[in-house]
């Protein structure tokens, strides 16, 4: 009888720890989903910036002659990037971003001009859901990477190759510094 009860023990533990690994690795993957539609996100923002930029540099070109070697930089956007693209194109949009604001102060015609004046503003509008987005999406890393690492689930992400997340990271605080441009 009493193998009967320890058997029964032994069963019920081995399924209690069965539904936990279940569930915590359903949780992962439920966290790891809200990370990749955060990039996603990101994604969209940086190809609605991209039009922006295009726009906003079609009509700096009005105004003046000059190789746009900064634009020339920025690349199409597609969906499906890996992360470190994704950061590489996020600092090119940011230096192109940079570049028209520079290229209005050397221009005050253009600066007064309707089109550009809108163009600036959807583009801090676009810059600021970008933000967002990265926000977003470093939230949700956090949470990610904290449930990775917080005992007993850190057991179950390292039996199922669970890794932490890479935080979305524009540029390093030196390069934030103004940068000059030569139109």
């Amino acid at each position: 009888m009493t193998g009967l009860i320890i058997v029964g023990v032994i069963v019920l533990l081995i399924a209690v720890l069965a539904i936990w690994f279940v569930k915590v690795s359903n949780n992962f993957k439920r966290i790891g989903t809200a990370v990749e539609q955060t990039k996603a996100d990101i994604e969209v923002y940086m190809i609605k910036r991209y039009d922006v930029l295009m726009n906003s540099m079609k009509v700096a070109k009005e105004f003046a002659s000059h190789e746009d070697e900064v634009f020339s930089k920025l690349v199409e956007i597609r969906k499906g990037m890996d992360f470190k693209t994704l950061s590489e194109q996020a600092a090119l949009q940011e230096e192109a971003s940079r570049g028209i604001f520079a290229l209005a102060e050397a221009y005050p015609d253009l600066k007064s001009t309707e089109l550009y004046t809108n163009l600036q503003i959807q583009l801090s509008d676009e810059n600021e859901h970008y933000a967002a987005a990265k926000r977003s999406y470093n939230s949700n890393v956090s949470r990610f990477n904290k449930e990775v690492v917080v005992f007993p689930n850190s057991i179950v992400a390292a039996m199922t190759g669970v890794k932490e997340l890479p935080f979305f990271k524009d540029e390093k605080a030196e390069e934030k510094k103004e940068v000059s441009f030569d139109f």
